[in-house]
């Protein structure tokens, strides 16, 4: 139990039926949701791992063997950086299963987990029959060929739809031509 609360508080794990039982009981959920999601891609990067020791390996596209190569010099070189990568890489794997787990996220199935698409759901889940919903999100899920189910969900919800480009650089992490949308669903 310890073992678990420790990598519970470590990770931040948020059991929202748990922590709101009482809310959930009375009312079902709750009445507003509103968020942006993060728009990350749970992705393994080796490059930005090994790259702690040797920066032109993040900086530079290197292909498979020349990564290795990179890798077993880094490793000889920095005895720590082993046991920070394998972390690294088990972290990035688990994430990858636990999100794309149909169980986890039976919406989502097929797609490439993004968090925000993750956080689609979730909110649903937390606002219950009767409450709002509103994200800031791209608009993959509207366009995504093997995005289906959940843009079955997401229509069936959905309330208003505010769609925009990142003309006037808003957001600096993000390309002009991308479009995102404020979404609020019902």
């Amino acid at each position: 139990i310890k073992e678990v609360e420790a990598i519970a508080g470590q990770r931040r794990f948020m059991h929202w039926e748990l922590a709101f039982a009482d809310l959930f009981a009375r009312r079902g959920g709750f009445d507003l949701v509103l968020g942006n999601p993060p728009w990350l891609k749970v992705e393994w990067n080796e490059a930005g791992i090994l790259g702690e020791a040797n920066p032109m390996v993040a900086i530079r596209k290197l292909n498979a063997t020349d990564l290795a190569q990179q890798r077993n010099e880094a490793f000889s070189k920095n005895p720590n950086l082993k046991a920070e990568w394998t972390t690294e890489l088990e972290e990035a794997g688990a994430t990858q299963n636990y999100l794309n787990a149909q169980q986890n996220y039976s919406l989502l199935k097929g797609m490439k987990a993004n968090l925000y698409k993750c956080f689609m759901p979730l909110g649903w889940m937390l606002a219950g029959q009767h409450g709002v919903v509103g994200y800031l999100h791209p608009e993959g899920p509207y366009d995504d060929p093997t995005g289906g189910a959940l843009r079955e969900a997401m229509y069936l919800r959905l309330r208003k739809h505010f769609q925009f480009t990142n003309v006037k650089l808003l957001f600096h992490e993000i390309v002009i031509w991308i479009k995102y949308s404020i979404n609020i669903y019902g």
